[in-house]
């Protein structure tokens, strides 16, 4: 379900060549790393509440710039 998710937004935390795409293309980068279209317009919609949510209790998200997701 939410494991590409969890994936991309850990991905987002260490990998600066994805966040320059990321940054040039949100939905197109997402899709192309398997994110599904509702959690894509998540992240769009900026519903962080509904993000952390799905990630679950043992993620945190960081809003600063660009949304990433790091395990506590």
């Amino acid at each position: 379900m939410s494991d590409k998710l969890k994936i991309f937004l850990t991905s987002l935390a260490t990998d600066s060549e994805l966040v320059q795409s990321f940054e040039q293309d949100k939905e197109g980068t997402m899709k192309a790393h398997g994110v599904e279209q509702e959690h894509i317009d998540l992240v769009i919609q900026k519903k962080y509440s509904e993000i952390e949510n799905l990630l679950g209790a043992d993620y945190e998200i960081a809003k600063n710039g660009v949304i990433s997701a790091f395990k506590k």
